[in-house]
């Protein structure tokens, strides 16, 4: 598994015990889950534009190397 797609794994992760600890909360009625609501709506928004961006530099990164392959390939 490639150091990407590791982090991509932690963040999934990290979302998942951040929804987890949001519905605990609410089933307990805690005050201020309003404010953790918000606060998890924005770090799923986050969320989705860095796991975005990591594909995107993925994919540039995967063109690069093919691109570096073909480069040593012709040089031999």
């Amino acid at each position: 598994m490639s150091r990407l797609e590791t982090a991509m794994n932690r963040l999934d992760a990290a979302m998942a015990r951040l929804d987890a600890a949001v519905n605990r909360s609410a089933e307990r009625g805690d005050r201020g889950r309003d404010s953790m609501e918000r606060e998890l709506a924005a770090l799923r928004r986050t969320h989705a534009l860095l796991q975005e961006e990591a594909r995107h530099v993925s994919d540039r990164l995967d063109h690069a190397v093919g691109r570096l392959q073909s480069v040593v390939a012709g040089s031999h």
